[in-house]
């Protein structure tokens, strides 16, 4: 047995509430299985004459236990029910009566243990509010988030439910260490499960906290250059979106420089237009990126730079004035800009349509795009 996780703890986060808590929402298990078995309160001598018979009679043991419990005797219940429980996970009655017992006695590992076998046959989810609440405290809990991390780790089928449910209410700093655990082992997190942790941490104005934290958790963290438009957005404000809404899409296409961001906008629509934070801390800065397409492309479309907490625009880019041409076709764009040292700890560098009053299409290409620090 693991050891038992201090009781201190287990009175700070409130852990003796969710043993309630968690009985409460297991009663469904005890009410099936008495269907199954037929007698929910069988007769000390007809449970004796059933282990007679077949002294592996997993039901009987399980009566057994179940029996010893209510006479006061504990240890003899437990040893009952655990040999109960690892003869077979199937048994609800006896899964039940582990988990409150192991709760009850801080074994947090064994805990999680039981719990997974009671979700794995809770097909209808009934038991997952108060599991995963006993869960979302583990995680909390220093001394139990390695067992949950190691039972998280295994990618049980009920695992992207419970980390989005940690992630939406769960203490963040506790989530974010969950998750850099399973990004550091064989089953990193799929981007599903840390997306709502990163967007609740950027809603918060938390700017700094959610790039951290999205940097050790995201595959995507390692290979993010600001100018590659290239693969799939993880959903998380740090990867490039894509153009949404009527009037507009957006591909990514191979080339020299790595990737280029095509455009396609029908110059009449207010489409949604690639976007991406960044978190650059206080002082001047230089962005460039390369560009081409259409005359009309300086007219209908722009780029800029504001701060994500107060709206402040640092930078737009100027039709006529920031180019440099090459005989390609391509033109360089520099925009200087300033960030202020407070009130604008995220940057979002966004790509804006200019509607005109018609139907006119235009086709631009963006690349290479990179900020630097000025003296």
């Amino acid at each position: 047995m693991a050891g038992p996780v201090s009781a201190r703890s287990i009175l700070d986060n409130g852990l003796d509430g969710l043993l309630l808590l968690a009985g409460l929402g297991l009663a469904w298990v005890v009410v099936s299985a008495s269907l199954v078995v037929g007698d929910a309160n069988p007769s000390p001598r007809a449970v004796l004459e059933r282990i007679r018979e077949d002294p592996l009679d997993i039901a009987a043991l399980r009566d057994l236990g179940l029996k010893r419990e209510r006479t006061g005797e504990s240890a003899e219940a437990e040893a009952l029910l655990s040999f109960v429980g690892r003869r077979t996970w199937r048994d609800a009655p006896a899964q039940a009566w582990l988990l409150r017992w192991r709760l009850s006695q801080g074994w947090l590992k064994e805990a999680l243990e039981t719990a997974d076998s009671i979700l794995r046959q809770d097909s209808l989810g009934t038991t997952r509010p108060a599991l995963f609440g006993m869960m979302t405290a583990a995680a909390g809990l220093v001394e139990a988030r390695p067992a949950l991390e190691a039972r998280l780790a295994a990618a049980p089928s009920w695992r992207t439910d419970f980390l989005q449910g940690l992630d939406a209410h769960g203490d963040t700093a506790g989530a974010v260490q969950v998750l850099a655990a399973l990004a550091a082992g064989e089953t990193p997190p799929k981007p599903e499960e840390y997306t709502l942790l990163v967007t609740r941490l950027v809603t918060g104005g938390d700017y700094k906290r959610a790039y951290e934290a999205w940097s050790v958790i995201s595959k995507k963290a390692r290979m993010a250059e600001l100018g590659d438009f290239s693969g799939p957005s993880d959903r998380t404000p740090f990867t490039w979106s894509g153009a949404e809404g009527v009037g507009a899409t957006s591909e990514t296409l191979p080339s020299p420089e790595g990737s280029t961001l095509r455009i396609d906008y029908d110059g009449f629509s207010t489409p949604r237009l690639p976007a991406r934070l960044l978190v650059s801390p206080a002082g001047r800065w230089r962005l460039t990126l390369r560009e081409t397409g259409d005359a009309e492309m300086k007219l209908r479309l722009y780029w800029r730079i504001r701060c994500a907490e107060s709206g402040q625009v640092l930078a737009r880019s100027d039709a006529a004035t920031g180019l440099i041409a090459d005989p390609t076709g391509w033109r360089t764009r520099e925009m200087a800009f300033e960030i202020p040292a407070n009130g604008c700890g995220g940057q979002w560098v966004e790509l804006i349509a200019t509607p005109g009053e018609r139907h006119n299409p235009v086709t631009a290409r963006y690349e290479s795009m990179k900020i630097s620090a000025l003296p």
